[in-house]
């Protein structure tokens, strides 16, 4: 059963009660849960947000791809997942993908971000959606925002990771053949079941549109300068260190989006089954993890037969 036909279930029961049915938000879930802050004997050279999005890090510019960061335990009982925004508004450090001179890549991020939160919270898990624009739409920012997952990471069992976006189309050397891709960690040792059973959920809405996908590969490692293209990507790395159930997934190409679903706003619904696949794929990883989920006796069973 799919998670749309569990919303049915949930708004028909919600409509027979007379109440109105309403998709659990963040602050909603948050608001009962503690973030601690660990490792307090340790002085830390930065420390940015508050409450929630606090983290306190050091950070040199050597050795970058490893986060030196306090831990932040979730006081949950559910597994934890993190969908971030890591793209900018037009002008700033990272707009993203663009499609007839149009900047895409935010647009997309928050599509993604709100379709696999809302999915997943419904599964049962504590999802959080850092964004960038929190932090500062800068060099500053990111390294906040970076350090604050690999903080997540370190302080809780199992998390997963996941931001989907939109590939540019232009290939280049670090990116010889755009479009869909699940990026993942090179400097750390890799978790390939995490991996295959993602892409085993995911492959039957590629060949349903008929577009192309590499699957899991490795990003970076043609340079050691941090932001550049051709490096090991910082927000993977980073949070990698601590789990490496972590991935900047590429939906497929933007203009491919555009192609098949007529706007990038209309590619919320093209995507639904893409979304309703991942949410499976990560439901199940927490299912085999030990978490009690009410769909974990169903996804055992499609998974052995």
């Amino acid at each position: 059963m799919r998670v749309y036909s569990l919303l049915l279930v949930s708004l028909l029961t919600a409509c027979s009660s007379g109440s109105k049915f309403v998709q659990p938000t963040l602050a909603e879930q948050t608001a009962a849960a503690n973030f601690i802050q660990l490792d307090q004997d340790t002085v830390y050279q930065f420390d940015r947000g508050e409450g929630m999005h606090r983290v306190r890090f050091n950070y040199t510019g050597k050795n970058w791809t490893v986060a030196d960061v306090a831990a932040i335990r979730i006081n949950t009982k559910a597994p934890v997942a993190i969908i971030p925004q890591q793209y900018t508004t037009e002008g700033k450090m990272m707009p993203g993908a663009a499609v007839n001179g149009r900047n895409v890549g935010k647009l997309w991020n928050e599509i993604t971000r709100q379709e696999m939160a809302w999915r997943l919270r419904q599964q049962g898990f504590f999802v959080l959606t850092p964004g960038i624009q929190y932090y500062g739409e800068n060099l500053d920012g990111y390294q906040a925002f970076e350090h604050y997952i690999a903080a997540i990471h370190k302080g809780n069992p199992h998390v997963q990771t996941v931001l989907l976006t939109a590939d540019a189309h232009n290939p280049n050397v670090q990116n010889p053949l755009p479009g869909a891709q699940m990026l993942v960690t090179g400097t750390n040792p890799r978790n390939l079941q995490w991996e295959a059973l993602i892409q085993r959920h995911i492959t039957p809405f590629y060949q349903q549109v008929g577009l192309g996908n590499q699957g899991a590969r490795v990003r970076g490692g043609h340079s050691d300068i941090e932001g550049s293209a051709a490096a090991w990507h910082p927000l993977i790395e980073r949070a990698a260190g601590y789990g490496a159930t972590v991935s900047i997934m590429e939906v497929s190409r933007a203009i491919d989006i555009v192609e098949q679903a007529g706007s990038i706003d209309n590619g919320r619904q093209w995507a639904a089954p893409l979304f309703d696949a991942l949410t499976d794929a990560m439901t199940e990883w927490a299912c085999l993890k030990g978490y009690h989920l009410n769909r974990c006796k169903e996804l055992s069973y499609v998974t052995t037969h």
